[in-house]
């Protein structure tokens, strides 16, 4: 009698995580696309889910339970992020007082339309199809242009600095313009020096703003005591090259909207 194959070992969290990282990336930075964010929000965004995938030794990972593909579970779980990344940094977004007079599907709208980011073919589809809206298109069409716009929430740049209000002084915008010049250049030179460190170092300095040692070795299966000089080192590395361009720890710490003492590079 032929003996039946083993079933394939079930992964681990770790495996499970570490197998689709390509995956988390893809599905985050397209997130990042829909609301229109800069490259450093988006470089961010995708740390900060991959942060998170990794917290309490991957719990989000373990809650997967099989009931729908992996991607689904990811892409339901990257946009709940994405949902507290913006309330987090631009504060909770709110349906606006028209949307609210519409009643539900004025809601509904709003929030695909302008905190979901979708276009209104997108919207109307998943108005229908999950929601068993029956409004035709042109009723749907009329009741969106009577919500008013939210702009999309993002990082100013220098391109912003072109829709500066006429009345606003020349001195300020000039001002406005060297400020926004500056930060741009910061950033640039905060991705070359990160450049020269490691992927594991860039993760572990990443980590280190938000956990102890002790969760970050366990996490990456590392040993505590060398991790806290190895901590110490790429802190030491970074400031250095950083102090080499007159860039001061409050500068880097007002570009990444942290409090200065949270910058761990500057400790």
């Amino acid at each position: 009698m032929a003996t039946l194959p083993s079933p394939p070992p079930e992964l681990t969290p770790e495996q499970l995580f570490l197998g689709h990282l390509n995956l988390i990336d893809d599905i985050s930075k397209h997130a990042a696309q829909r609301y229109h964010f800069s490259r450093e929000e988006t470089e961010d965004f995708v740390s900060t889910v991959r942060l998170k995938l990794l917290e309490d030794d991957y719990r989000i990972v373990r809650q997967f339970q099989g009931k729908a593909t992996f991607r689904t579970y990811l892409t339901t779980v990257i946009s709940h992020q994405m949902q507290d990344y913006q309330n987090h940094h631009w504060g909770k977004w709110r349906p606006s007082a028209e949307a609210k007079r519409l009643g539900h599907i004025g809601v509904r709208l709003d929030i695909l339309l302008n905190r979901e980011g979708l276009t209104l073919d997108e919207a109307c589809q998943i108005l229908r199809t999950n929601e068993g809206i029956e409004l035709s298109d042109t009723e749907l069409a009329e009741m969106a242009a009577r919500l008013p716009s939210h702009p999309p929430r993002r990082m100013q740049d220098e391109e912003d600095l072109a829709d500066y209000p006429a009345d606003e002084a020349p001195e300020e915008r000039v001002l406005g313009l060297e400020v926004a010049k500056r930060k741009q250049w910061i950033l640039e030179i905060l991705r070359t020096v990160l450049a020269l460190l490691t992927p594991e170092e860039r993760l572990i300095i990443k980590m280190s703003s938000e956990f102890r040692v002790v969760q970050i070795a366990k996490v990456l299966k590392l040993e505590q005591k060398p991790l806290y000089r190895q901590i110490d080192k790429i802190r030491k590395t970074l400031r250095s090259e950083l102090e080499k361009h007159g860039i001061t720890g409050a500068e880097v710490a007002e570009i990444l909207s942290l409090p200065e003492h949270d910058f761990d590079v500057w400790r």
